[in-house]
């Protein structure tokens, strides 16, 4: 297999891709912290609960559990997507709880949750899409430039071959989905956000009965996320969005109803 040249539309996917994980967020940050007042440290605390909670906590759950199963879990899609939906629901949704009762109890405002929102959503689509984007884009103009060629050249010819097998994802993946991974990323912010609503709601009223709408909400996207995508890409988003936006609706509705 031979290099071949990334086209300008999965180059324009990757930027965008690239420009969502990392802008959105700092774009909200900088106007919930100057326009309304909104801390920094509700911001910080919803980046490390995320990392602490579904980077630590529930990968080490995930390869105890996906370890000592085998395929039972990993070779069905209708149990993987159940298994996934539940621990990311459980792992998110309790750490955003403990983040806002206990370690944001001191600066528990409206804004403050949303802002928390941020921070939970923000790292999420670094981590998830914005480092594989820079990834990509380096990649992708260095195939395109001819430079991948040169250090392809200084590796035997395994290492070379399963070099550019690697590299293949990059002219092979249609454009459109390059595109996909952002559009899905400006979901997942807007759902990140509106779940930190319902678990202030929460907190502050001390009623269990938000903590599980949120739960529930985390669970039914994510399982419909895995279980569609599985069929069809597009229809995921499309339900995604769909579902997300009427969660926002109605965060957005309690948001403005509200009183500190």
């Amino acid at each position: 297999m031979e290099l071949q040249p990334v086209s300008i539309g999965s180059v324009l996917g990757m930027m965008f891709s690239l420009v969502v994980s990392f802008g959105l967020p700092i774009g909200l940050f900088v106007y919930l912290w100057r326009k309304k007042k909104a801390s920094f440290f509700s911001f910080a605390t919803g980046l490390l609960i995320f990392l602490f909670f579904a980077l630590f906590l529930e990968s080490m759950v995930h390869s105890v559990v996906l370890g000592s199963t085998g395929t039972l879990i990993t070779g069905n899609i209708f149990l993987y997507a159940l298994y996934g939906a539940l621990m990311a629901a459980l792992f998110e949704e309790t750490g955003r709880f403990l983040g806002m009762k206990y370690i944001m109890r001191n600066q528990l405002t409206k804004e403050n949750a949303w802002m928390y929102g941020v921070g939970h959503g923000g790292i999420e689509a670094m981590f998830l899409l914005g480092i594989t984007s820079i990834n990509n884009l380096v990649n992708a103009t260095m195939i395109n430039n001819g430079s991948m060629n040169g250090i392809l050249e200084g590796l035997d010819q395994a290492s070379r071959e399963a070099a550019v097998q690697g590299l293949s994802v990059l002219w092979q993946t249609p454009a459109s989905l390059f595109f996909a991974a952002g559009f899905e990323r400006i979901i997942a912010i807007c759902l990140q956000i509106s779940l930190s609503i319902l678990i202030y709601q929460a907190v502050k009223e001390k009623s269990g009965r938000w903590y599980g709408a949120a739960f529930g909400v985390h669970f039914v996207v994510d399982f419909a996320a895995v279980l569609l995508a599985n069929v069809s890409v597009a229809v995921a988003e499309v339900v995604m969005a769909v579902m997300t936006a009427a969660v926002a609706w109605y965060a957005a509705k309690m948001y403005r109803a509200m009183k500190e």
